[in-house]
């Protein structure tokens, strides 16, 4: 298909943005009118960080002020500080939930640490009482008064003015002679 001519505005006569030569004439080159006659655009040399079209020149605009927010924000956080931030662009946006973040870890760490102290706690009592247990063994399966046989009981128990019936049992008298000491 080919492309006509645009016949409304000659650039001959007239550009659309002004582009001008000397006096009489019109100079409009192609990067800035299209085969069409039409202006495509114009083309600038835009700043890094400066504004779009707006005629702010080399003004930073809010995505650029927003970005190095972040890019402070992230440099920080690689040492290992949560540096605040001021705006509220999404860097403060970031500041907010790494707070929340870092507040829910540090309420997490203080958990985990009196857990760990409770446990320490009920251990040492689980060993108090396993030793206190281990002793009332032995002390159990050392008793002088049960290698006795029923008449050195009860010699014993005569010797101590305890009364007891002459046909009580061993553990009868060993329990007597235990209550009596």
């Amino acid at each position: 298909m080919t492309v006509q001519k645009d016949n409304h505005i000659d650039p001959n006569t007239k550009a659309r943005w002004g582009f001008a030569g000397g006096e009489g004439e019109v100079t409009v080159g192609p990067q800035t009118v299209g085969e069409t006659g039409g202006v495509d655009h114009a083309r600038s040399r835009i700043e890094p960080g400066g504004a779009h079209n707006n005629g702010g020149g080399a003004e930073a605009t809010r995505q650029a002020l927003e970005l190095d927010a972040v890019n402070l924000l992230a440099d920080g956080l690689e040492s290992g500080v949560l540096n605040p931030v001021e705006g509220d662009g999404a860097a403060a946006r970031l500041h907010a939930a790494l707070s929340g973040i870092q507040e829910s870890n540090q309420r997490l760490a203080q958990s985990r640490d009196e857990a760990v102290d409770k446990a320490a706690q009920l251990q040492k009592q689980v060993d108090d009482l396993l030793a206190q247990a281990e002793k009332d063994r032995l002390a159990a399966a050392f008793d002088p008064l049960a290698e006795l046989t029923s008449a050195q009981l009860k010699e014993q128990l005569d010797a101590k003015g305890i009364a007891y019936k002459s046909g009580d049992l061993k553990p009868e008298l060993l329990a007597l002679l235990k209550a009596a000491q």
